[in-house]
């Protein structure tokens, strides 16, 4: 026989048929429980023998016995299997704690002002569902959360047609374009009249800093015509340039929902009518494709898919 090999270095399956021989008394008894011949039996086990380097078991009066070093092994191997039984219980324990909690990535922006109905309505028909946030308002760390497996579905604001990331599954779920609302109590003059853009811009203008989806594209459309930005104030988020508006430091450029998915606005805001008509964006949610097997994660999908309306669109 060869040189005794460490278990960890053997056959799993071996050692399987090894504890199934130990267990039932017998090869023709192990051989009918793990759905294999008799031979196939056999044969495992004089492999595993054979690797050892020792007998496993022995015949005394036509029945087959474990031999000392077969005790040895069928005591490891039963502390194995246990293991291994309880390492099964854990992992379905752990896709079923997967299934119950859907991890939602998204710009602060769109939770404000896009998802968080679609959430509420969700609660209410899977109250059992936990729901887990995480807020990121910039493109390549969201993306990375989604990339990382720390989310199952990303929420994202885009002005552009193309894919976002051909990683991943994408669908549009929303739509939306940039525009600007005031505050009636500042700005009521100018409600219902529709602005030209340099008629805009002699207007003080609060917005999000360099490097947003919003302050890139309006930059760009009042160069066009020539314009600078008037900033009277740069903000973080959409929430601090609404309260900026509502204190009336200027107008403020937003992403404003299209109608069949619109969120009311606090009345004392008015969107301000344009003469041209501003760059548009889509709402699209990303995922993996394995969380289109995710019941949790494709309810969520559906409801926001049927709209604010409850109607499939």
């Amino acid at each position: 026989m060869d040189t005794m090999k460490a278990l960890n270095e053997l056959n799993l399956e071996w050692l399987r048929v090894f504890h199934r021989v130990a267990s039932k008394g017998g090869m023709t008894a192990a051989a009918k429980s793990l759905f294999i011949t008799q031979p196939a039996v056999s044969h495992a086990v004089s492999q595993l023998e054979d690797r050892l380097g020792m007998r496993l078991f022995e015949r005394k009066a036509r029945r087959l016995v474990l031999t000392a070093e077969g005790e040895v092994l069928y005591g490891v191997t039963r502390r194995m299997f246990a293991v291994l039984r309880e390492g099964t219980r854990e992992l379905h324990e752990a896709v079923e704690m997967k299934q119950t909690v859907l991890r939602i990535g998204c710009p602060f922006l769109l939770l404000r002002s896009f998802l968080s109905g679609y959430l509420s309505d969700f609660h209410r028909t899977h109250a059992s569902v936990r729901i887990q946030l995480e807020i990121e308002n910039r493109m390549q760390p969201m993306l990375d959360l989604l990339r990382g497996d720390k989310v199952d579905l990303l929420f994202l604001a885009t002005p552009k047609p193309d894919r976002i990331d051909p990683e991943f599954l994408e669908e549009q779920v929303g739509a939306f374009r940039y525009g600007f609302v005031a505050s009636r109590a500042h700005f009521g003059a100018i409600e219902g009249r529709r602005l030209t853009l340099p008629q805009i811009n002699s207007h003080p203008i609060v917005i999000l800093r360099p490097g947003n989806n919003t302050r890139d594209w309006m930059e760009r459309e009042f160069a066009k015509e020539g314009l600078a930005l008037n900033v009277q104030v740069e903000t973080r988020t959409m929430a601090e340039t609404e309260e900026f508006v509502k204190a009336g430091f200027g107008l403020g450029a937003m992403m404003v929902d299209e109608p069949e998915q619109a969120v009311a606005r606090p009345e004392e805001f008015f969107e301000v009518k344009t003469a041209k008509a501003l760059p548009a964006g889509r709402y699209v949610a990303l995922y993996r494709e394995q969380t289109a097997q995710m019941p949790a994660a494709q309810d969520f999908l559906d409801c926001v898919r049927r709209g604010p309306t409850g109607e499939l669109g």
